[in-house]
């Protein structure tokens, strides 16, 4: 007979695993079952600037799964640097990191599968079934947090329509760099560049969207490693260098699917201004996690709407002022990136990456309406 799991949670990357943790945390009785196609520890691309704010999602220390700290950010435009330094951020290795969640989610009670392929939902019966690679396995409830490259949510209808930045990026192992983070506008007419430092070396990378184009025109890999040169960077070695798409938020959607539910990435939380996935990630699966026990609790699935209504409220409101920013930034970057070129503005920026404050707090309708001004005349 088939064991009948209160969760399966499918992708085991930060908002995956955090969820999983999440539900064993706030109800140690839960049955939950956590699934990922990759063996772990995994590498994964990333540039792994972090948001000291995902400790208020988790009730454990993060100390040992943070590469380093970084104290000073550096935005490149117009051939001029601003910086700023008020807000520090944390680095990771998303091959540590992922993995150190993983194991406290594995402490509290949550069973894990790796090297699974899960192949299709089945949803025509009242608990769904899930298909993988080594069997059938059923849930009251089932969480689609396989990222970005996922398949499942396309191939069930599920997958939120979300804007596509194209990422390449290039680990650099032997440079010891000078401990700033860097972005970098002038590298890049549809996105940008970045240097985030790490312990043992520098995660550089380059992003660009995709939409009406050809990806393989985009042009990142001679971009990036033009970018790459002013590290002392003059030959991408190929087995260090990664591409990836980014599915950036791009509006309300729906993400409950009777008892099928998005988080993190897949459900296109990732901000579109700065494309920072694992923060939102993280509070996506915390958000679910506790609708998921309420609806427990109540043995009530038609509960589980409340994860939209929640993410909408706590991730979904904020994005969309950043959206606008976006918009606007790559309708007409050289026009707006000045107003925005001051150590004034670098300063708010890093203090809604830090979780200190909120786009709604920083971006006010007179900005947007100089900002749409500016972008006419």
């Amino acid at each position: 007979m088939t064991k009948l799991y209160d969760v399966i949670i499918i992708g085991a990357g930060p908002s995956g695993t955090s969820c999983a943790y999440n539900v064993k945390r706030l109800n140690s009785d839960a049955s939950v079952l956590l699934l990922d196609k990759a063996a772990f520890p995994r590498y994964k691309p990333c540039g792994g600037g972090v948001s000291p704010e995902v400790a208020n999602y988790l009730d454990f220390d993060l100390k040992p799964a943070i590469d380093s700290v970084c104290d000073t950010v550096v935005m490149v435009a117009n051939g001029q640097e601003i910086t700023g330094d008020k807000y520090p951020l944390w680095m990771v290795r998303r091959e540590k990191f992922d993995n150190y969640l993983l194991s406290r989610a594995k402490e509290k009670g949550v069973e894990f599968k790796h090297s699974v392929e899960v192949q299709d939902i089945i949803t025509t019966n009242e608990t769904p079934t899930v298909i993988t690679s080594i069997g059938e396995f059923q849930a009251k409830i089932v969480i689609i947090a396989e990222g970005g490259r996922g398949k499942l949510a396309k191939k069930l209808g599920y997958a939120a329509k979300n804007t596509t930045l194209a990422a390449m990026e290039y680990e650099h192992y032997t440079a010891k760099g000078n401990g700033k983070l860097y972005i970098d506008f002038d590298y890049n007419d549809s996105g940008y560049a970045w240097n985030f430092p790490k312990s043992d070396g520098l995660s550089l990378g380059i992003g660009g969207f995709v939409k009406g184009q050809d990806k393989g025109k985009v042009g990142l890999p001679q971009k990036l490693l033009n970018y790459t040169k002013q590290f002392s960077v003059d030959e991408l070695d190929k087995k260090n260098l990664h591409g990836h798409p980014i599915l950036l938020y791009s509006g309300r959607q729906k993400l409950v699917h009777d008892r099928v539910m998005l988080i993190g990435e897949i459900a296109g939380c990732v901000d579109p201004l700065t494309a920072e996935g694992i923060r939102p990630a993280i509070k996506s699966g915390f958000l679910a996690a506790k609708v998921i026990n309420y609806a427990l609790a109540k043995n009530d699935f038609k509960l589980l709407v409340n994860y939209d209504l929640a993410f909408h409220k706590e991730i979904g409101n904020d994005f969309y002022y950043a959206r606008i920013m976006a918009y606007f930034l790559n309708k007409n970057l050289s026009r707006i990136l000045p107003m925005l070129s001051s150590k004034r503005a670098v300063n708010a920026f890093m203090s809604v990456f830090s979780g200190k404050s909120t786009y709604r707090e920083k971006i006010s309708w007179r900005r947007i309406g100089k900002l749409i001004w500016k972008s006419i005349f």
